[in-house]
């Protein structure tokens, strides 16, 4: 056998052995992304080391700094329900096997807080780790959220079209109003509704009752300088939701 093939096959060897000393995450789900204050959340996952999983909360971006009270998490798995006191500013850690899932929900209370769930799920193995992060927004009744799409050019219009995440919303929230996003009227097509929105009109209620998800079109009209190319487009067309928990 030639010295470079030896060397090659213990090349090999040796970083085969590196990797096999390394922390992984297969898989690691959550599901839904969007819930109501009292919705359960499944968290799956598969992963080598020592597993455990953070879970912490903070303000939903956009709806103030006030303190977050603290609250009791209900964990769910294998038939067997534990409660965990989750306080302000502060993370609640849990063991896990390496291959599982569990159910997470909030120990219903007199509180009602637009949250960022940050659920963590770490491995750890011989003083390396690895992590994968993912965020649930956990929201209350009348909470505001955009919706935005970058324009295109259609004849003398500009035509903002997408599909909000459908992942991100499931089926837990509907709209309850919606206003132009910009100082722009927008015509507003979804679920089979077209609505005018004109800047200074108050939020309108023509969407009520439809999802949160699925396909939204935003159409205005061009500025002569957007016409003639001597005003820039711009970035984005948007409009702002009110939402309601299913």
């Amino acid at each position: 056998m030639r010295a470079s093939t030896i060397y090659s096959f213990l090349l090999a060897a040796a970083l085969s052995g590196l990797t096999a000393c390394n922390p992984k995450i297969y898989s690691f789900t959550v599901n839904p992304l969007s819930t109501g204050q009292n919705d359960s959340v499944r968290v799956s996952w598969k992963a080598k080391g020592d597993v455990f999983l953070l879970i912490r909360d903070a303000n939903h971006p956009g709806s103030g700094t006030a303190r977050l009270h603290d609250l009791n998490l209900l964990v769910t798995m294998d038939g067997k329900t534990a409660r965990y006191t989750l306080h302000t500013d502060s993370t609640v850690r849990l063991h896990l096997p390496g291959e599982d899932s569990l159910v997470v929900r909030k120990e219903p209370d007199s509180f009602s807080e637009d949250i960022l769930r940050t659920l963590i799920l770490v491995a750890s193995l011989h003083g390396k780790e690895a992590d994968s992060v993912t965020q649930v927004e956990v929201r209350i009744d009348s909470a505001k959220d955009e919706i935005a799409f970058r324009p295109k050019k259609s004849g003398d219009s500009l035509l903002a079209e997408g599909t909000n995440n459908p992942a991100r919303w499931g089926d837990n929230f509907g709209i309850l109003t919606v206003a132009t996003g910009s100082s722009r009227t927008l015509a507003v097509t979804h679920s089979n509704i077209t609505r005018v929105l004109n800047p200074d009109d108050p939020p309108d209620e023509g969407f009520k009752g439809t999802p949160v998800k699925g396909d939204w079109s935003f159409q205005t009209l061009m500025t002569p300088g957007e016409k003639n190319g001597s005003q820039r487009l711009p970035v984005f067309l948007k409009i702002t939701i009110t939402i309601k928990h299913n």
